[in-house]
């Protein structure tokens, strides 16, 4: 007989604007404070950071949900992402937070449906309530391809 559970996943839980964001701990390549250069900003992009000799864009994920972009203080986090497969190994992209993560893991349980359902949104994957609030997870490749 074959095992048909879903295995638990690590993820970063984020609180945020249009809901707790939901990222796979696998997609992060590292949590830094937001230090960016505002000059190359326009619409989602809040501009370019200097991570390891790497210039990355840096995007407000409550702008790509369509909400305001809040204003990010000192205490702000950049999320930034490893490049996704057939992508420059250099191709390294970032997502704002006005919070600090928590480290969870995420199983099917944890999961319910949401009324809220924003999957007509290109950068959000899937939408669903988490601890009984909205949460969504980012659809990480259409935000790295912007």
């Amino acid at each position: 007989m074959v095992d048909k559970t879903i295995p638990p996943v690590r993820c970063l839980v984020v609180p945020s604007d249009p809901g707790f964001l939901v990222i796979p701990s696998a997609a992060v390549a590292e949590i830094v404070p937001l230090v960016i250069n505002e000059d190359s900003a326009e619409g989602n992009l809040l501009g370019l950071m200097a991570w390891r000799g790497v210039k990355v864009p840096v995007y407000s994920m409550e702008g790509l949900a369509g909400m305001s972009i809040p204003v990010f203080g000192k205490r702000s986090k950049a999320f930034v992402f490893y490049p996704w497969k057939g992508m420059d190994k250099n191709t390294f992209f970032a997502i704002a937070s006005l919070h600090d993560p928590r480290p969870r893991l995420l199983s099917s349980d944890d999961i319910k449906a949401s009324d809220n359902d924003q999957s007509d949104n290109a950068f959000i994957r899937a939408s669903f309530r988490y601890d009984g609030e909205p949460a969504l997870i980012p659809d990480l490749q259409a935000i790295s391809q912007q």
